[in-house]
């Protein structure tokens, strides 16, 4: 059961993170009102760790082991 929450919870953050992340990418950046690069770099870091997040959660639920 652990297993399947751990993939179901990596799908979701990936999902949310390319919807929220990407498509409204322009809306966020216009929003913080920084510097071009500060958020661009900043973003991009977001989004990047929301991937690695999202994978890793769905990595280690697949190849998690039963107790």
């Amino acid at each position: 059961m652990s297993r399947a929450l751990l993939m179901v919870s990596g799908a979701v953050v990936l999902v949310l993170g390319v919807v929220l992340l990407f498509f409204w990418h322009q809306r966020v950046v216009e929003l913080t009102g920084a510097e071009w690069l500060i958020s661009r770099l900043g973003l991009r870091a977001v989004e990047a760790a929301v991937l690695y997040g999202g994978t890793w959660l769905c990595v280690r639920g697949w190849n998690g082991r039963k107790a």
